[in-house]
């Protein structure tokens, strides 16, 4: 089934601006787009956040699709005005053969179906989407700290509760709670579950590569991409390519999605951001000449490798109560999926919510425990969701292909028929989720009363009761 949308009011309810009672100090270790929001919204509640990141700013990117769920937030936090200067409006998805270029089919992002998401589907570079969040944590109040790598995490102990981390130069630093918030290969994520990561190759290695759209502009093929306003997919057998736009236009990113060795590449490669490859090193073998170029134009790619972990991340939240995991580190999401951004952005919304109603320590236990509940279900279903599309457009050459093919070609202008109707349904789905509602709503459901139940002292009057015998036959 589905995600569950139980937010769906497609009218999404404001960000509640609220100060908590008991502000408290948070070190979150990662400053990508999920730590950065966390920092951003525990900061407006009044919360001291330090965050510290082992790179800075200027890191290698490439582009997100930013879904309505998450433009919603975005527009909330920065307004119309500024998230337009570095976002383009994504109006369809063209779907083309990767051999021959063929258009097989079109889905139109409708501005009536996405509104009624309360949110439009936006392209975005990963770098303005972190840069935004930076300027908003900052001016915020918290601190960020770059180049400051965390070498160890230490749990507090029942005399001294308070976690701590040990820096790469020997300092240590302690917080009332520690949000890990360090990516796919997290550090924080082995002392929660108390073991060591075991991950597996998923059978997908991703490369994403930044072109600039001026060097598109002068091949008369390459050019409409630069200027669209699309989200263009090349399917091929164990093999697709995705592209558009990002920062306004000025660039056009594209990743390619190599599957299982079965299209003469060889999977390899790290589950990090970080590697470099040469493009010269990427067999484009069955792809069309348009898009050859398209590739070759940036000297070098991202390598990414999905990874599996067949005993999942079970908990989220350390023995003690007070190491928390966001984002990848909790999650990790599907390499070149359309929803990574997202999910990491939900998750501190839900998280900075929830805190935000923080009175006293005894309620940090069901605040972190709610706090997985309302996102561990979403964030699994969707990753499952982003997998089934990406395998839908490298299907290799056959029945199941052709019958893909047909159906797109039938349906090019239709939502609620053939093989796309239950994965728009679905899609729809996460659209309408709505992160801060989804919080409130545990709140107004559960949170409250278990606060009124701690402000109130429990008396029992056995008055009322009558005597009880019981027999010792």
């Amino acid at each position: 089934m589905p995600p569950s949308a139980s937010s769906s009011n497609p009218t999404p309810m404001p960000a509640v601006d609220r100060i908590a009672a008991l502000p408290l100090d948070f070190l979150v270790i990662g400053g990508g787009i999920g730590g950065l929001a966390v920092a951003y919204v525990l900061s407006k509640s009044g919360h001291r956040v330090r965050v510290l990141e082992k790179r800075d700013l200027d890191v290698p990117g490439g582009g997100h699709r930013v879904p309505p769920n998450l433009s919603k937030i975005l527009r909330h936090w920065v307004g119309e005005e500024e998230l337009r200067k570095v976002s383009t409006r994504c109006v369809g998805t063209p779907f083309h053969h990767l051999r021959t270029g063929n258009l097989v089919g079109y889905l139109h992002w409708k501005p009536a179906v996405m509104a009624e998401t309360g949110g439009e589907f936006l392209m975005m570079h990963h770098d303005d989407i972190v840069r935004m969040l930076y300027r908003l944590a900052t001016e915020a109040g918290a601190q960020i700290d770059f180049h400051t790598e965390v070498t160890s995490i230490q749990q507090g102990t029942d005399r001294f509760p308070n976690p701590s981390v040990t820096l790469a130069n020997g300092d240590v630093l302690t917080a009332d709670m520690i949000i890990g918030a360090d990516g796919y290969r997290s550090k924080v994520r082995e002392v929660v579950l108390e073991e060591e990561d075991v991950a597996k190759p998923g059978g997908m290695t991703l490369y994403t590569g930044v072109v600039k759209a001026e060097d598109m502009l002068k091949d008369p093929e390459l050019r409409p991409y630069a200027l669209s306003d699309e989200w263009p997919i090349w399917m091929g057998p164990h093999r697709s390519v995705c592209g558009h736009p990002v920062r306004a236009k000025k660039e056009f990113f594209f990743h390619v999605y190599s599957w299982n060795g079965l299209d003469g590449q060889e999977q390899a490669g790290e589950e990090s951001w970080e590697e470099l490859f040469p493009t010269e090193k990427l067999n484009l073998d069955g792809h069309g000449p348009k898009v050859q170029r398209l590739i070759r134009m940036t000297p070098h790619l991202i390598r990414t490798r999905f990874m599996t972990r067949p005993g999942g991340i079970d908990d989220w939240v350390d023995s003690t109560g007070r190491i928390v995991l966001l984002g990848d580190a909790a999650h990790p999401s599907f390499p070149g999926g359309s929803h990574p951004a997202a999910m990491a952005v939900e998750d501190a919304v839900v998280f900075g919510s929830l805190f935000s109603h923080l009175r006293t320590l005894d309620q940090i236990p069901s605040f972190t425990s709610a706090y997985q509940e309302l996102r561990e279900r979403r964030c699994e279903l969707v990753k499952l969701a982003d997998i089934a599309n990406a395998q839908m457009v490298a299907m290799p050459d056959g029945p199941l292909a052709q019958a893909r093919d047909e159906d797109m070609r039938r349906r090019k202008d239709e939502w609620d028929e053939g093989t796309l109707k239950a994965q728009f349904e679905e899609i729809a789905e996460i659209f309408l989720y709505d992160a801060g509602d989804a919080a409130e709503e545990w709140w107004v459901n559960w949170g409250r009363f278990s606060e009124i139940a701690r402000e109130q002292p429990h008396v029992v009057d056995f008055s009322n009761f009558a005597t009880v015998t019981v027999s010792e036959e």
